[in-house]
């Protein structure tokens, strides 16, 4: 006998991120770059100006319930921004975003909308698990991967194309997370422009297929090289031009403000149909008043405030730069040690992370284990091939030493 439902039975605790990091922080004296954050001296890198906007706000703004689609100020000043980030696209076309709990929830609601059994999802082979959890556990999608990069440790565009033109499903999810979590690449505009024209050209010749292209932008902004900073949506907007093609972009404040724990994220549409736009948005209230019902209203007027306080924008700009910096140092000292002549070392370019894909001989899963104890440094095997390292969560000076200790595990094997 079982209480369960059909769901409620596949439905699993996967056994990832979360849990090696908890695994890591059990190790006395261990480093943790397992986890999406960013943070300094062990302690979250934050922007000063949360705690100042806390103090300025008045329990009466924040103690009633929010509106079920967010606030209508936090819903403005989102929208102008990303107008801001994209001067490419047509304002009109674009919805007033909605307020989520997280990026998160944004993902289960755009999925939970649009697909159901019998349709497709189409990933990078490399991906955040959670999508995996929610298209195909909970609503029955059949997920398709494309090698993200080539033989020559390129970004594997044909390969994309190939996979896409496969899927026999008439309603097609395709999710665009760039800066990607776990590789940490962003493509060029030129690869970005390359992969809008591959998807509009199969979106014309098979005008019977739907195709739903969400932008996972968790992690915009962090883009640190100078040819791979176009925005996903400032490429991808052009094919809302097709009928059967509907652009979702799922953003918030979560590492773009520094405000991990504020669970505020965004869904927003981009269509030229005026009629669609409103269906969508209606129709989404109706799915967050089902669950969440209305997001918070605290963290919300807390976001608020960040959007309007020109210090902000300096705090994050500074937490930025010491990202950015750890990147450079990162590279140098790949380069120093010549890891890449032990691994391989897949490209990136923005984010929190990079990937090292492992030599056959040795298991992502036992090199963890033995670099976590034996060298004190936690770090998160995806699967046994790959290991995915939170650069973010290393301040600068523990950058070498983990490159260096990382080759000098991997000659103990």
């Amino acid at each position: 006998m079982t209480f369960f439902s059909k769901l409620g039975e596949n439905i699993i605790l996967p056994q990832d991120v979360l849990i090696q990091s908890k695994e890591t922080a059990g190790v006395s004296g261990a480093i943790n770059a397992t986890i999406g954050i960013a943070t300094k001296n062990k302690k979250a890198l934050f922007l000063p100006s949360i705690d100042k906007v806390i103090k300025e706000i008045n329990n009466s703004e924040y103690l009633p319930y929010s509106p079920t689609p967010g606030l209508p100020e936090m819903r403005n000043l989102w929208k102008e921004k990303i107008i801001s980030d994209n001067p490419k696209i047509n304002k009109e076309h674009l919805s007033l975003p909605m307020v989520t709990t997280g990026i998160t929830q944004g993902i289960d609601i755009v999925a939970n909308l649009f697909s159901s059994e019998g349709d497709a999802l189409l990933l990078p082979s490399l991906f955040w698990q959670n999508y995996a959890q929610i298209y195909s556990i909970k609503l029955g999608n059949k997920v398709y991967t494309y090698n993200q990069f080539n033989e020559n440790n390129t970004y594997y565009l044909e390969n994309f194309k190939e996979v896409l033109y496969s899927i026999k499903e008439s309603k097609i999810s395709l999710i665009l997370n760039f800066p990607n979590n776990p590789t940490g690449y962003t493509p060029s505009t030129e690869e970005l422009d390359e992969l809008t024209i591959i998807i509009d050209r199969f979106a014309k010749e098979n005008p019977e297929k739907q195709v739903i292209i969400i932008c996972d932008d968790a992690y915009f902004g962090l883009f640190f090289e100078e040819n791979h900073k176009t925005p996903s949506l400032s490429s991808i907007y052009k094919l809302e031009t097709n009928s059967n093609c509907l652009i979702v972009k799922l953003d918030g404040i979560t590492k773009e403000y520094y405000g991990w724990g504020l669970r505020i994220g965004f869904i927003t549409y981009y269509t030229g149909n005026d009629n669609l736009r409103e269906h969508l948005l209606e129709k989404t209230q109706g799915y967050l008043r089902s669950t969440t019902s209305s997001p918070c209203n605290l963290s919300q007027q807390i976001a608020i405030r960040l959007l309007k306080d020109k210090d902000t924008y300096i705090e994050k700009k500074e937490n930025d730069k010491i990202i950015h910096e750890r990147y450079i140092i990162l590279k140098k000292s790949l380069d120093d040690y010549k890891l890449s002549d032990s691994v391989t070392v897949l490209p990136f370019n923005s984010g929190y992370f990079f990937t090292i894909k492992m030599p056959s001989k040795i298991n992502a899963h036992d090199f963890r284990l033995k670099f976590l104890h034996d060298y004190k440094y936690g770090v998160y095997s995806m699967d046994n091939e790959h290991i995915r390292i939170a650069f973010s969560c290393l301040d600068k000076e523990l950058i070498p030493d983990l490159v260096k200790n990382f080759k000098l595990c991997l000659n103990e094997f």
